[in-house]
């Protein structure tokens, strides 16, 4: 079991306090939602998580590494996948391709093996792509592992983004906005893909997302940011029915 906890993070940018002494944790094996409007810091919470931006107090811990003193590469290598919301795949090449980029992070073997083609490197290369393999049949787009990106849709490629996470042994899983562009077939079908990756793989999952259906039905847990700050934090039926989150985030759309 792994515990990633967010600790008094604040995050300023200039004059501008996007993050404000934001505390809370979760263990791996869970699901948890990060809502909130827009500018509410989401985003910035995730970047602080990954090692892409530096707290201006506060720190994140995996366990009793403080990631916050660390890159985005290191983040990585101790088990921090991310999705981002616009993904930066490599458009002239396959689903496949991009796919085998990702393992070929973690494989491990030096340049001059690789050129001299060593039986170790013919093995974690046929490893490699079994896995790839599995992922593109987990996520049902197999049928697209020779197109390459720049003629699949939006929604195809957030699906190809998750894969490359998949591909780097995480531990924890940060997605942000990751059914935007798919449509209810494409949800439902990553709804219980993420269920089950927790199930067999044991990893926490923090997900951003502005479609409380789906969060609803996904996250056993609610973490609500405005302006910055924690607002709210619990089950989602108790959160959604939070005046302050209804107020801040849900709105007139919350009564209708």
């Amino acid at each position: 079991m792994g515990r990633l906890a967010i600790e008094n993070v604040s995050v300023d940018f200039g004059g501008v306090h996007a993050l404000k002494d934001v505390s809370f944790a979760f263990e791996s094996g869970s699901i948890v939602g990060l809502i909130g409007p827009n500018g509410a810091g989401k985003s910035t919470l995730l970047n602080c998580i990954s090692g892409i931006t530096r707290p201006t107090a506060g720190r994140v811990r995996l366990d009793e590494a403080v990631l916050s003193e660390r890159n985005a590469s290191s983040v990585a290598g101790l088990g921090i996948g991310r999705v981002f919301q616009h993904p930066e795949l490599v458009l002239d090449l396959s689903v496949r391709e991009n796919l085998m980029i990702a393992c070929h992070r973690s494989l491990g073997y030096g340049l001059v093996s690789e050129l001299l083609m060593v039986p170790s490197v013919w093995r974690r290369e046929r490893e490699a792509a079994g896995r790839v393999a599995d992922v593109l049949r987990r996520l049902g787009i197999a049928d697209s592992a020779d197109a390459e990106v720049r003629n699949l849709p939006y929604g195809h490629r957030k699906l190809i983004d998750l894969g490359r996470a998949l591909l780097m042994d995480i531990g924890f899983l940060l997605l942000d906005e990751p059914i935007a562009g798919l449509n209810d077939p494409e949800i439902a079908h990553l709804t219980e893909l993420l269920f089950e990756l927790r199930r067999e793989f044991g990893f926490g999952i923090l997900v951003v997302e502005h479609n409380m259906p789906f969060v609803s039905r996904l996250c056993e847990r609610l973490v609500v940011l405005d302006l910055g700050q924690l607002i709210a934090d619990g089950r989602p039926a108790d959160v959604l029915g939070d005046a302050r989150v209804i107020a801040s985030y849900l709105g007139e759309a919350a009564d209708a």
